[in-house]
């Protein structure tokens, strides 16, 4: 327990630093034309995992292989992935209910919703109308709380196996 307490201020600046790569990244993203938002978003994972090494070799130190429990490493960095996917989700949130957020959001789906009429016909043929309804639906009901949400459970769900190969590695 001594080595999660000692290694909490790490985690929260990695975690901090993390944030701050993020928002950089939406923000060079916007500025390129591109609303950072569906797959656009998904690269941004990157950092997390950079953050995911970085505190597991700080975590070990020079010690590695003998000094550290797997278990420990393991619980360390999915700790730090809550915590930043939880700040993550939170900044989403507030940002895609400001002003601007809200703007980026319409052009978001109204972008969404032209492309899928050019392949209305293709989608109807091969999936079915109600299918495509659907679709239409689903893009309409993209709001802050469902961008937070998604980004939230992917950033742990995608944690997940890097998480065990970094312990894994770093305990070698």
């Amino acid at each position: 327990m001594k080595d999660f307490v000692s290694q909490l201020p790490r985690l929260v600046l990695v975690a901090i630093v993390t944030l701050f790569s993020l928002i950089a990244y939406c923000y060079i993203v916007h500025e390129n034309g591109i609303i950072p938002l569906g797959g656009k978003k998904a690269p941004n994972y990157v950092f997390i995992l950079c953050g995911q090494v970085i505190l597991a070799k700080l975590f070990v130190g020079k010690n590695r292989g003998s000094s550290v429990h797997f278990l420990k490493l393991f619980g360390f960095q999915y700790i730090y992935v809550v915590f930043t996917a939880a700040l993550s989700a939170s900044l989403l949130y507030f940002f895609y209910q400001s002003p601007i957020g809200i703007s980026w959001l319409q052009d978001y789906i109204g972008g969404s919703l032209h492309e899928l009429v050019q392949y209305q016909k293709e989608i109807i043929q091969q999936e079915g109308a109600a299918y495509y309804t659907q679709l239409q639906e689903g893009i309409r009901g993209i709001d802050a709380y469902s961008i937070a949400k998604d980004d939230f459970s992917q950033k742990l769900a995608l944690a997940f196996l890097p998480n065990l190969l970094i312990s894994l590695y770093f305990k070698q």
